[in-house]
């Protein structure tokens, strides 16, 4: 087996530095052969992964979600014929997708999911020109997982993203938005557009969000948060308390391609990420992907 371990110092808190030797002792006990590449040594982790990514049998990636983010774009430029599996070793602030697919903080387990067949393919999602593994958003709150201080993200871990939060408190959003897919056409003010594949964003549970999120099954959630008054951040307090339950004023749409318009610069979210502004088109992108994943996990993703 050859591996590219790909790492980010900077995610988290540092603390991948104490496992780095754990991780090349393993490789070298199981006979894998791999090579490293830093993040930081590095000017485009997106153009790189597309370029080696071919060359690997496994890309195992030692970070948070902006790097799975960054991988996942790089190897979408790649055949679907010639693309790696991947391994998420979590070292991000969140870890939402890591946690998703069962994968904690024990890194022995995760290492050895290797020498399993632990793995399945995952969809992708295509937002526009880049692609993202489970989440995006636009409105109140979505500025805040990329618009701080990493130095403070670092010391105050996910408290840091709650305390950024204030900033947008009893900021107002007025959205006006025109959604589109095969089986219908809404136009409607708005204070948040949450879209997600999965049970977890920003740290928190959204079980509910859902009836029955799966990784593989060609569809996406989207969420349109559609009351909107200086006091609606209480909304979104509900919405994380009761796990992503639907509220009555809310509209839920579960598809595999929208097209949202809204009439300003919006910035979308994308994955933590900062993405596109104003006018999107997502489209879900079938089994593209292969992705270790906990064994407990699989039936309930899969």
């Amino acid at each position: 087996m050859k591996i590219l371990l790909i790492y980010n110092l900077s995610s988290g808190r540092g603390k991948f530095v104490q496992s780095l030797s754990k991780i090349k002792q393993f490789f070298k006990t199981n006979d894998y052969i791999y090579d490293i590449y830093d993040t930081r040594l590095k000017d485009n982790l997106i153009d790189d992964v597309t370029k080696l990514a071919p060359n690997y049998d496994v890309l195992v990636i030692a970070g948070g979600d902006g790097t799975i983010h960054a991988v996942i774009n790089g190897m979408m430029a790649v055949d679907i014929n010639k693309r790696p599996r991947l391994l998420v070793l979590p070292f991000g602030t969140t870890n939402d997708f890591a946690n998703m697919l069962g994968l904690g903080k024990d890194i022995d387990f995760n290492l050895a999911l290797l020498k399993t067949k632990h793995y399945r393919l995952s969809d992708v999602y295509r937002l526009n020109d880049e692609y993202f593994i489970y989440a995006a958003a636009a409105g109140k709150f979505t500025n805040i997982s990329y618009n701080i201080d990493r130095s403070h993200l670092r010391k105050m871990g996910s408290f840091g993203y709650i305390f950024n939060a204030r900033k947008d408190l009893l900021k107002k959003y007025d959205l006006k938005i025109d959604v589109k897919t095969s089986k219908l056409h809404i136009k409607r003010k708005a204070f948040l557009i949450f879209i997600a594949a999965g049970s977890r964003v920003g740290g928190f549970n959204i079980s509910k969000f859902s009836k029955s999120p799966k990784f593989n099954d060609g569809k996406i959630d989207v969420r349109i948060f559609t009351r909107n008054h200086i006091f609606s951040w209480m909304k979104l307090i509900w919405f994380y308390i009761f796990k992503g339950r639907h509220f009555h004023n809310d509209i839920h749409i579960h598809t595999d391609d929208i097209t949202i318009r809204l009439d300003d610069d919006a910035i979308w979210n994308v994955d933590g990420e900062a993405g596109p502004k104003g006018d999107i088109n997502v489209q879900v992108l079938s089994k593209q992907i292969e992705v270790y994943v906990h064994p407990k996990m699989i039936h309930k993703l899969y």
